[in-house]
């Protein structure tokens, strides 16, 4: 008999984003008062060319440290984040590239018992770790990052690297239904702290690199949302339109094609506490706390900071991840196992709107790859994929980074300092929080929505007898998985 636990188990870890194994770093560097770890006096590693940096401040992961040694998860609340210098020091191309590795989405999927109650399953990395494979892998022949200099953002807070709030320990009746009781009662909340960890980090690499001549903002999966929604804010900080340096956006394995019509994205970035932390303007500010923006509008919103960006998206046109997380997003935890996704070619069809969308306003680059893998960039054979044109991923990159014009410095986009506003982080305790400064400006979102049909909305006493019942098919679930019968069943 296939137990409940292991059923949902394996539900659980198919929704799972993948994150890279930690690779030895010998070189580390932690900033002090009295240490800024410049890049100048950083020694790499002889092993993989990086040096890990230890911020510390406000930085930390999602939670305190812990072991289980029944499951084998972990927790560390350390974050550091990696460096890669480029050879002799050169400073005139820079990558900041952001982890991926899951993402939570309400009460029930964001808290502690449930990552620990699942083990190596977690839908979130809970540790920083770091990666010396893929176009951070400094021995790959051909790789077209070896002459950049690569900082790499390390993610452990679920939060998509823009939340700034503390949720109080939560247990569920669904931590009652999975095994492992001994990750029950640990009392930890979590810290949605992606905002202060990525923000320490650009801090140190506009200090350390503040002026290149070709700038990229890229990841994968969750870190491919991050890129976008953080590149507004990069751009400005290192003012990339009045400079003319070329800026970039490379986006791999994530677009954002979401359950709009039931789930709007602003909600997720709401509820991780950052609508007004990453450089929207005010009105889509309004919209995203308000719950009502799409992740189109958003990010449509913060790419009119810096129209002459080029972006490169790199996708599966039938991303399993991506459609396991829409049926996530939609569904909650309760709609294991999620066999049935969205439909491959509904995925293709949204996605495709969405950059139509985004093509409108700025240059926007695809490919496209006829497969169902999700990330692509952190593999040593990255090059040798295939898009739908029969094109090679290492020659698309190569022609995309090294194309020789240079945008101009541009008065379409307001080039007056914003003022500066301080925005207080949601929180639902008194755990400590920053309170970090952001500037905003005006510029005109696109409102372009991907393709979704909208049924009609239940009444509210409709969801609560759903609800009702998709609890009692739950519980019925694991009654019967221990023979035991109960009338309600």
């Amino acid at each position: 008999m296939v137990s409940f636990i292991h059923v949902t188990k394996v539900a659980i870890v198919m929704l799972a984003i993948p994150t890279i194994a930690a690779q030895a770093a010998t070189s580390t560097c932690e900033i002090t008062d009295s240490n800024a770890c410049t890049v100048d006096s950083l020694t790499a590693s002889t092993d993989d060319g990086s040096v890990l940096i230890y911020p510390g401040g406000d930085t930390r992961c999602a939670f305190d440290d812990y072991t289980d040694t029944v499951t084998t998860f972990e927790s560390n609340s350390t974050y550091f984040f990696q460096v890669f210098p480029a050879a002799n020091q050169d400073k005139k191309k820079l990558l900041l590239f952001f982890q991926g590795g899951g993402a939570c989405v309400d009460q029930y999927t964001c808290d502690f018992a449930l990552q620990c109650q699942l083990g190596s399953s977690a839908l979130i990395s809970t540790t920083a770790s770091v990666t010396d494979t893929g176009i951070m892998n400094r021995t790959l022949d051909g790789n077209v990052f070896n002459d950049y200099n690569i900082v790499y953002l390390p993610y452990c807070t679920g939060d998509l690297f823009v939340g700034n709030k503390y949720l109080e320990p939560y247990e569920s009746v669904y931590n009652q239904a999975l095994g492992n009781k001994q990750c029950l009662g640990q009392n930890q909340g979590m810290y949605m702290n992606g905002y202060n960890n990525t923000m320490a980090v650009l801090k140190w690499a506009l200090a350390n690199y503040p002026d290149p001549e070709q700038l990229v903002i890229g990841g994968y999966s969750a870190g491919s949302l991050a890129a976008q929604m953080w590149s507004a804010y990069v751009a400005k900080t290192w003012s990339v339109e009045s400079k003319s340096t070329k800026f970039q956006v490379l986006a791999d394995s994530y677009v954002g094609v979401f359950p709009e019509y039931k789930v709007p994205a602003s909600q997720l970035i709401n509820y991780y506490g950052g609508c007004g932390l990453i450089n929207f303007p005010d009105s889509m500010v309004s919209e995203c706390e308000g719950e009502t923006a799409t992740a189109v509008e958003m990010i449509s919103s913060l790419i009119n900071e810096a129209t002459s960006a080029e972006w490169l998206f790199i996708d599966s046109i039938a991303d399993k991840t991506q459609r396991k997380f829409y049926q996530l997003v939609l569904l909650g935890i309760a709609g294991y196992p999620f066999t049935t996704l969205l439909a491959a070619d509904e995925f293709y069809g949204n996605m495709t709107e969405i950059l139509d969308a985004y093509s409108l306003i700025m240059n926007v680059t695809r490919f496209n790859i006829d497969s169902d893998q999700h990330v692509w960039l952190t593999g040593n054979d990255y090059s040798s994929a295939m898009d739908l044109e029969g094109a090679y991923l290492g020659d698309v990159l190569n022609s995309w980074l090294s194309y020789s014009t240079t945008p101009e410095a541009t008065t379409d986009t307001p080039t007056t300092t914003p003022d500066v506003t301080t925005a207080t982080p949601v929180s639902t305790t008194s755990a400590p929080t920053s309170k970090p400064a952001f500037p905003t400006a005006k510029p005109t979102p696109t409102t372009t929505a991907p393709k979704t049909s909208k049924p009609s909305t239940p009444s509210q006493q409709v969801q609560v007898i759903q609800q009702l019942q998709q609890l009692k098919e739950l519980m019925c679930s694991i009654l019967s998985q221990f023979h035991v019968q109960a009338p309600l069943c």
